[in-house]
């Protein structure tokens, strides 16, 4: 497994993250991380394949759906205050931010 520290950006809220690769198999091609762990969490779904954990369906269809819509603010600085809010959160529910909270 390989570890690059804020190697890439979040395709959903634009904040860089540690990214990781890995080969799940012989001759298997190498996967990695899409999404940061925030994210991830806060929208229930896998960092990698990014499909719902629950269901199992991408989630572009699952917010079609369920008609969820996607409250994440669009300016810089309210994106990060609602970020910081949801790891916040996310931590006094119990669920630890990995990688020593670099995510």
């Amino acid at each position: 497994m390989i570890r690059e520290t804020y190697g890439k950006e979040c395709t959903i809220c634009n904040r860089p993250f540690t990214v990781f690769r890995w080969c799940p198999g012989a001759k298997m091609r190498y996967k990695k991380t899409e999404v940061c762990q925030t994210c991830a969490k806060t929208k229930n779904v896998c960092q990698t394949c990014l499909l719902d954990l629950e269901y199992g369906l991408p989630v572009q269809v699952r917010d079609a759906a369920l008609k969820m819509q996607d409250n994440i603010p669009k300016s810089d600085v309210n994106r990060e205050y609602y970020q910081q809010n949801n790891e916040s959160a996310l931590a006094k529910q119990g669920g630890s931010s990995g990688a020593g909270g670099k995510a």
